[in-house]
């Protein structure tokens, strides 16, 4: 098997399809194989076209069209420039300038993934190296790229195409013959530069789109999000927490049926005011939706999600949902809000649950994670132990890889030492809290929740994206 990965630097391609001639409306997604390589073409004759390094790219002409792995674009509203056209042979300001457009779009992944299912030998492998390294970009000069081999196709949820397919697009692929075709129509363009002497379309196949195989995300015990957005009233910043879960508590719990249940309570059925006994059964979390992972995040909190837990049946979701809808107004010590549900109208990301619930390998706290226990070294081998047993304790496996400290990962949340104390138990000592970076080796699915504050607002995590991960 022969991998190429091609990484757009900016997230961005500019391109064409090409049978769109002049207009130039459409930007061609995913890149055709005949485009990767004469890109590659065009380095080799940019770097001195070394007669060593032919029978590298004669070698990759002559195989089978690879399969492809991409992710989705979006593309951009298309902007008309006036350019100088370049069939004339005159300096750049004595010609005539056109108008013409420049597709681009954004893209969901950065990387493109070509597979080929034969593997080169050594020599071509290393021949293909050197002209890889000298290729900066794919089709318009825009599109700033950087290919290299890799090691084996990505893994995850990818769009794939599959050549030699019954259904879909046509793409542009390389053949016996393409290296010396693109070599000769370059020499005889440069001789005269006018159209047809142009590199032809080429040959081509039709590239059917496969299903990527999926590997199940695994889930915590808690499931379906209730999102309650803030409409009115005063700002607050993750540091207000605890004090409007505990107003949402309040609020869910006196409007629930009596006698409101355990699964909304957090507490057994013996339980009494005087005598309070913890429910052993898993019952609905609290969490603050704060705008954070973004470049300006501020960490104010737009409104809260409930938490479901996964063994609540039907009917127990239906009170819960019952109680959570009916609410109006939060009543803080420092104000009020007037809250309703979030509809199919909301717009926000931080108020959709699916920022919070989607599928991620690395995840970070929101909210500081809340320790049962005092460990001795803070950030030692022992509070990792803590923290371990904590995502095990809620249906997760132990991460591959934590850190711990008191400045979070995620713009916009403040450091540990900013939040209020974990409420603790009489006579117990205050609780200690951190700020924690989890990494597991497979996609884990959110909402995650992990701790002892889990289910007043603390210990909630985000998916990490992976360019500030790497940060």
């Amino acid at each position: 098997m022969f991998v190429l990965r091609v990484t757009y630097l900016t997230g961005r391609v500019y391109s064409a399809v090409l049978e769109e001639g002049d207009a130039k409306a459409t930007p061609e997604w995913p890149p055709h194989p005949s485009r990767l390589f004469s890109a590659l073409v065009a380095a080799w004759g940019e770097g001195g076209g070394e007669a060593e390094l032919d029978r590298a790219l004669q070698w990759l002409e002559a195989q089978p069209a690879p399969v492809i792995y991409a992710g989705d674009c979006s593309p951009r509203k298309l902007v008309q420039a006036f350019v100088p056209v370049n069939d004339v042979r005159s300096l750049p300001d004595d010609r005539p300038r056109k108008p013409r457009t420049f597709p681009s779009a954004s893209l969901s992944r950065p990387d493109v993934y070509f597979v080929w299912r034969t593997e080169p030998p050594t020599e071509i492998a290393s021949a293909l190296d050197r002209v890889l390294r000298r290729t900066c970009s794919v089709g318009h000069p825009a599109s700033l790229v950087a290919v290299e081999i890799a090691s084996a196709p990505p893994e995850g949820e990818w769009n794939i195409w599959e050549p030699d397919g019954l259904r879909g697009p046509r793409m542009r692929i390389a053949y016996r013959g393409r290296f010396q075709e693109l070599s000769e129509r370059y020499r005889r363009f440069e001789q005269d530069p006018r159209k047809i002497y142009r590199p032809s379309a080429g040959r081509t196949t039709i590239y059917s789109r496969a299903a990527a195989p999926k590997t199940a995300a695994i889930q915590s015990i808690f499931g379906e999000m209730i999102v309650l957005k803030r409409d009115a009233g005063p700002k607050a910043s993750l540091r207000s927490t605890l004090g409007i879960s505990a107003a949402l508590r309040g609020a869910i719990q006196k409007l629930a049926a009596d006698p409101v249940p355990e699964y909304l309570t957090g507490h057994a059925p013996e339980s009494t005011p005087e005598n309070p006994v913890r429910s052993e059964r898993p019952h609905v979390a609290l969490v603050p939706l704060a705008f954070v992972d973004a470049p300006y995040a501020t960490g104010e909190i737009l409104g809260m999600g409930v938490l479901l837990p996964r063994v609540l049946n039907r009917g127990e979701r239906q009170v819960c949902w019952d109680a959570i809808g009916s609410i109006r107004e939060l009543r803080m010590a420092w104000g009020k809000w007037t809250v309703s549900l979030a509809d199919a109208e909301e717009s926000r990301r931080t108020l959709l649950a699916e920022k919070w619930t989607r599928s991620h390998t690395v995840w970070s706290t929101v909210t500081p994670f809340v320790f049962d226990r005092y460990p001795k070294d803070p950030y030692g081998r022992e509070a990792e132990e803590v923290v371990r047993q904590a995502f095990v304790r809620v249906g997760l496996p132990e991460p591959c890889e934590l850190d711990l400290h008191y400045n979070a990962w995620l713009t916009g949340v403040p450091r540990a030492s900013l939040f209020s104390p974990a409420p603790s138990r009489p006579g117990k000592p205050q609780r200690y809290h951190c700020h924690v970076r989890a990494r597991f080796d497979q996609a884990i699915s959110g909402p995650v929740l992990a701790g002892a504050g889990r289910y007043y607002g603390y210990g909630f995590f985000a998916p990490l994206s992976e360019r500030r991960d790497r940060q």
